[in-house]
C-alpha cells in the first residue's frame, strides 16, 4: 500500500526542523514494504488543496499535528475528503491527536495516540484486509470512526527497545533546506538518543512520550550518526532529546562513542539540557565529540518560581552548568519564560537580574503557553484562572501577549509590557551581537528570522 506522510504548515515556526517522527514512521513502513511519498508542506508551503491532490493516488494519508497546526490540518483533511468515495483514508499523529483524539476523528478516519510506528504498521496491515471493526478494535493506541461512532481503543504501552527501531529514513525529504538562525548547515538532521522525560515541569507535556525514561544504546546512537553521514551527507547534527542527560553516565558513553570513532561532525542541543544533570567529565566530554552549542532551562530568576512550576532546578544549579559550558568554549542559550503562574513585578525583576548576571552567549524569551494537556492547562481551570487566547493558533503565537491569568500574578499588560522590555535588554547585550559578529553566515541567518519575528509581534 502506498502512504503519503505529510508535514502541514505552519507560518508562525521561524525555523525549519526535520519532523523526525515521519521519518520514524517512513522507516518502518518501508521496512514492512509499503510504498511511501514525503510532502514536508512546512518547507513547501502549498496551498491545502494542492497538497490533496498530492495524496490523491495515495491509499493512506499520514498528517503529522500538533495544537498550533490544528486549523490547518482540519483544512487539509476537509480537501482530502472533497476527493471523493476513493479519496485516501485519513490518518493523524502527534500530540494534538493523542490529547483529544475524538476532537480529531470529526475530520478524519483515524488518530494514533502516543508512539505511532507500531499502531501504523498494524493499522496499514488492517486496512489491506479489508478494515473489519474487530480487528481495528484489537489495535492498541488507535482511534477510529466507522458508521458515525467514535471508538479510542487502549492505549499502547511506551516502546522500552528504542535501539531496536530502524533509523529514522529521510529520503524524500527536503534536507538542504532544514536549519535555524543558529546552525548554517545546509545538512543537517536531529536525532533522538532518548524518549520521555522524568521531570515534572507544568507547563511540558508528557502525553507523547511519558515520564519513563527510555534511552538507545550509545553504540546505536553512533551508528545511526555514521548512517546519517554516509546515507544522506549531513555535516551537522541535533541531538533532540527532552531529557539526554537524565541517565549521565549513558551521555557519557555516547561522547566516548563518537570520540572513538573519530566522527567529526559539530553538533547542538537546541531542545535543551538540564543543568543539574551536568558535571564538568561530561562537558569536557560533550565538547570532544563535537558538541558546539547547548541551551539551559533557566526560565525563571525567582527560585521560588522555579519550584512552584516543578522545575526540580535550583539557582546554583544553573550558575554552576553555564560556568562550566563557558569554561569549555561551549556557546549557550539560556531558555527564559515570562507569564508563568505566580508571575509578579519582583519576580519579572529578578529573571533579567539573573540573567544579566549569567552573561549568556544568547537568551531566547518566551510568553508561558498553556498547552492542552499539561498540568499549568488544567490548573489554569481549576484554580480560578482564565486563558486569553481563542484559537489554537493564538496559543501559540510568539507575540508579546499573555496567554493566561491566574489569581496572585501581576496584570496582563504589566506583563506583557515588561517581557518587551527584557527582550531588548537580553538579545541586544554586547555579549550576544560580539558573539553573532564573529561568524557572519549566521549573523545572516539570524538577521532574517529576527525580521520575520519582528513582523510578528
Amino acid at each position: 500500500m502506498k502512504i503519503c506522510l505529510v508535514h502541514p504548515a505552519f507560518d508562525i515556526y521561524f525555523t525549519h526542523e526535520g519532523p523526525i517522527g515521519l521519518a520514524y514512521l517512513q522507516a518502518v513502513l518501508r521496512k514492512a514494504k509499503h510504498e511511501t511519498e514525503v510532502i514536508d508542506n512546512n518547507i513547501l508551503n502549498l496551498p491545502n488543496a494542492e497538497v490533496a491532490e498530492r495524496c490523491g493516488n495515495s491509499g493512506i494519508v499520514a498528517i503529522s499535528m500538533t495544537t498550533p497546526t490544528f486549523g490547518n490540518v482540519k483544512e487539509l483533511c476537509e480537501k482530502i475528503m472533497e476527493l471523493g468515495d476513493n479519496r485516501p483514508k485519513i490518518v493523524l499523529g502527534g500530540a494534538h491527536p493523542t490529547i483529544a483524539p475524538k476532537e480529531c476523528l470529526d475530520f478524519a478516519d483515524f488518530v494514533v495516540v502516543g508512539e505511532g510506528e507500531e499502531t501504523i504498521i498494524e493499522l496499514v496491515d488492517a486496512l489491506g484486509n479489508g478494515a473489519k471493526e474487530s480487528a481495528l478494535k484489537r489495535i492498541r493506541g488507535l482511534g477510529f470512526s466507522l458508521g458515525g461512532k467514535k471508538t479510542v481503543n487502549e492505549k499502547r504501552e511506551f516502546n522500552r527497545e528504542l535501539g531496536r527501531l530502524p533509523f529514522p529514513d529521510w529520503a524524500g525529504f527536503p534536507i538542504e533546506k532544514y536549519g535555524s538562525a543558529l546552525r548554517v548547515s545546509g545538512r543537517s538532521l536531529p536525532v533522538t538518543t532518548s524518549r520521555g522525560c522524568p521531570y515534572g515541569c507544568v507547563y511540558c507535556f508528557k502525553g507523547l512520550f511519558g515520564r519513563i525514561f527510555r534511552a538507545r544504546p550509545p553504540k546505536n546512537v553512533a551508528d545511526e550518526i555514521e548512517y546519517l553521514r554516509d546515507e544522506f551527507g549531513i555535516r551537522e547534527f541535533q541531538i533532540a532529546d527532552d531529557a539526554f542527560a537524565a541517565d549521565r553516565e549513558r551521555a557519557k558513553e555516547i561522547c566516548r562513542e563518537l570520540i572513538r570513532r573519530k566522527i567529526k561532525i559539530p553538533w547542538s542541543m537546541p531542545n535543551g539540557i538540564r543543568a543539574g544533570s551536568l558535571d564538568a567529565e561530561l562537558v569536557i566530554l560533550m565538547k570532544k565529540a563535537g558538541l558546539e552549542y547547548v541551551g539551559i532551562g533557566v526560565e525563571s530568576g525567582s527560585q521560588k518560581l522555579l519550584d512552584r512550576i516543578g522545575k526540580q532546578q535550583t539557582l546554583d544549579e544553573v550558575r554552576g552548568a553555564v560556568r562550566l559550558l563557558k569554561s569549555n568554549k561551549i556557546e549557550t542559550v539560556g531558555f527564559f519564560m515570562f507569564g508563568l503562574p505566580g508571575e509578579t513585578k519582583e519576580t519579572m525583576e529578578q529573571t533579567v537580574k539573573f540573567a544579566k548576571e549569567l552573561d549568556l552567549d544568547y537568551c531566547s524569551i518566551s510568553m508561558t503557553t498553556p498547552y492542552p494537556g499539561t498540568r499549568l492547562y488544567d490548573e489554569i481551570k481549576a484554580g480560578g484562572g482564565r486563558l486569553l487566547t481563542k484559537t489554537p493558533e493564538e496559543l501559540f503565537s510568539l507575540g508579546s501577549s499573555c496567554k493566561f491569568i491566574m489569581p496572585g500574578m501581576a496584570k496582563k499588560g504589566e506583563i506583557e509590557e515588561r517581557y518587551r522590555k527584557a527582550r531588548t535588554e537580553l538579545l541586544l547585550r554586547p555579549r550576544s551581537i560580539l558573539q553573532a559578529l564573529k561568524k557572519p553566515k549566521r549573523l545572516i541567518s539570524g538577521a532574517k528570522v529576527a525580521y520575520k519575528w519582528l513582523l510578528k509581534t
